[in-house]
């Protein structure tokens, strides 16, 4: 990933918070995917974030490998919140979506233009990644994050 890649992640989460989660907050399943969605979006932008800065690191850029793990130290809560949302039984609010806006912290701004026009598209994302993370042996928590 690049920093346009880093953007486009960051311009997915807006669009999803902003736009589509409110719109479907009474489709309960459908907003856990769609936060699942959320979650992973900014799991991997900091995972490409701390790669970058690894890079950094390595050839002796430790100022700006510093800057840029400052600039995404809000990333592991603002995924951790998402992934706690998602998993637990009590519904999603719009209090629980500003909640983790606030987390996130970087000025998200509503898109001009909508990447994802049918959000419904998202459907299952929950349960695959459930799955995606069964097979590769990760252990999922016996009760919510959050």
């Amino acid at each position: 990933m690049t920093v346009s890649d880093r953007r486009k992640q960051l311009r997915i989460v807006a669009e999803m918070l902003l736009v589509h989660l409110p719109a479907v907050l009474d489709d309960q399943p459908l907003a856990r995917d769609l936060l699942t969605v959320t979650h992973l979006a900014i799991r991997a932008a900091a995972a490409d974030a701390e790669k970058s800065a690894a890079a950094w690191d390595k050839r002796a850029y430790h100022v700006k490998a510093d800057e840029l793990r400052r600039e995404w130290e809000w990333a592991p809560g603002a995924a951790n919140y998402a992934a706690g949302l998602v998993d637990r039984s009590q519904p999603i609010t719009d209090a629980d979506l500003q909640k983790l806006q606030a987390l996130i912290g970087v000025g998200l701004e509503r898109p001009k233009r909508l990447h994802y026009k049918n959000p419904v598209a998202f459907r299952g994302a929950r349960e695959a990644t459930h799955q995606q993370e069964r097979r590769e042996g990760r252990q999922m928590p016996k009760r919510p994050l959050v």
